[in-house]
């Protein structure tokens, strides 16, 4: 069977731009994509968040990042939304610039928010295919966020900026089933929307023998977005029970961005109420390629989500990554994750209850073998779910639209 290649299947290599309110360097998601195209022979773009360090980051020939002067901050109401149209606003200015000197083939934009769609504006005039990936449909992160309901005006806004978005674009992805039907039932054609899934990418992959046989202590690991929703607080209660239980439990957390904000003060406030602080280590956010290793050296992933209406069907790409390394994770008991996975590979426990939370985690402190099964069953259910296999339907997309 042929290998696809862009400099091969086209008379000339073909230039995609990337446009994302992320930080490039450590946004998996966006990452693959670039990265598998070039090396299927594209040329790829990105516009992106400036990181808080300045550490000089080599990207794989063939890739070029612009940072636009912004740096991600986790933010709330009108103040988030100024920072959407600031950013917006100067992706526009590079993005325009871009294609007036490189005039590309093909506009890749990454919500939220979806109306950075537009950015693309000028060579979607020239008849330029754009795609929106929506990665979290935007009315319901507005709902689980602000906890209202789908009639609240925030949630209307957000509703008419997607169908303007989509309506604009010439192809949606989504990451998953559930938010394909969302989209659909909502109006847009089936044939608009492909599924593209957050599998793990090929660094996160299990290598026996990697951890230590005896190590001191038993460490939590929490990854990823600080907000209310994703329930660290409820793992800061669950500690505070476990504390007089396992000798030498801790809680390492790694957050997405370093200003996460209120919903991080908040878990640490509590922690010093508790009187737990001392067992939580705070870590700066940390560049994608240490993150397996990271992985591999915690006893246990947790994931305290609160279900709502949209994280009881958002699939983390952090739950696959973890179970990939071969770390037992502890989980609210979300329908994504049971669709996923199964009853019988997550360790679930019923949301929002810290002593449950607790009781499992010390269930399986005490039971290595236990956690051992339930990593060899969640390995088991997600073996055919790969990045590989996910670039695939990538692709096609694609070369439909650039030919």
């Amino acid at each position: 069977m042929a290998v696809f290649s862009a400099t091969t299947h086209f008379a000339k290599p073909r230039r995609v731009c990337m446009i994302t309110h992320s930080i490039y360097e450590r946004d998996t998601r966006v990452r693959r994509y670039a990265e598998y195209l070039v090396r299927d022979g594209f040329l790829v773009d990105v516009i992106a968040l400036r990181p808080e360090d300045e550490r000089t980051v080599l990207h794989p020939p063939g890739i070029h990042v612009y940072h636009i002067p912004r740096r991600r901050v986790r933010r709330e109401g009108l103040s988030q939304a100024f920072e959407w149209v600031l950013t917006a606003f100067l992706m526009f200015i590079y993005a325009t610039a871009l294609d007036i000197r490189y005039g590309y083939d093909l506009m890749h934009v990454h919500n939220m928010p979806d109306f950075l769609v537009f950015c693309a504006i000028l060579p979607r005039l020239r008849g330029v295919p754009v795609i929106l990936n929506v990665h979290d449909p935007a009315p319901e992160v507005a709902m689980s966020k602000l906890g209202v309901t789908n009639s609240h005006p925030v949630v209307v806004l957000n509703r008419l900026s997607e169908k303007i978005s989509i309506r604009f674009s010439s192809h949606v992805m989504t990451a998953t089933p559930v938010f394909r039907d969302i989209l659909v039932g909502r109006s847009v054609p089936p044939e608009k929307v492909t599924v593209i899934m957050n599998a793990p990418s090929s660094i996160f992959c299990r290598r026996e023998g990697s951890q230590p046989e005896h190590r001191s202590g038993f460490t939590l690991l929490y990854v990823g977005t600080i907000a209310k929703r994703y329930g660290l607080d409820i793992l800061v209660r669950a500690l505070a029970i476990l504390r007089p239980r396992i000798p030498g439990v801790r809680l390492r957390v790694l957050p997405k961005i370093r200003g996460e904000g209120e919903g991080l003060r908040e878990s640490l406030e509590l922690a010093d109420d508790l009187g737990v602080r001392e067992l939580i280590e705070l870590s700066d956010p940390a560049p994608l390629e240490e993150m397996p290793e990271i992985m591999r050296q915690a006893d246990l992933g947790v994931y305290p989500a609160r279900r709502d209406i949209h994280m009881d069907i958002a699939l983390s790409l952090k739950i696959p990554e973890m179970v990939n390394v071969g770390l037992c994770v502890v989980s609210s008991r979300l329908t994504v994750l049971e669709d996923l996975y199964g009853g019988d590979a997550i360790a679930f426990v019923p949301p929002e209850d810290p002593e449950a939370l607790a009781d499992k985690i010390l269930e399986l402190y005490h039971s290595p073998e236990e956690r051992e099964r339930l990593v060899a069953n969640a390995l088991e259910r997600s073996k055919d779910f790969t990045w590989k296999n996910q670039y695939k339907k990538y692709l096609e997309v694609v070369k439909q639209l650039v030919s």
